[in-house]
């Protein structure tokens, strides 16, 4: 799988999906670019509606906290994001399984 968008297309600080089947989002936070699965572990909510601070997404529908560099979930060790590899080549960025 392998997922290609613009650098120009993901603002910083704000949530973009880049996929949806599967839903992936992205989060650049000003130096670099975080891909991860874009649906909460813990009751399957979309987290696209989450709210970002720094680099904590919390998922809107329980309250579930993520750290969007890693993936991990800071309030159920064990419910953490699917995280993709990405890869920056020019303007364009390049999301793999």
């Amino acid at each position: 799988m392998r997922v290609t968008v613009k650098k120009q297309d993901i603002p910083k600080d704000k949530i973009v999906e880049i996929s949806s089947s599967p839903k992936i989002l992205m989060v650049y936070d000003g130096q670099k670019y975080y891909a991860f699965g874009g649906i909460c572990p813990h009751a399957q909510w979309p987290l696209n509606n989450g709210e970002i601070k720094k680099q904590n997404l919390t998922c809107v529908a329980h309250g579930y906290e993520f750290d969007v560099t890693n993936g991990n979930c800071l309030n159920n060790p064990g419910r953490d994001l699917k995280m993709y590899q990405v890869k920056i080549i020019d303007e364009e960025i390049i999301v793999e399984k």
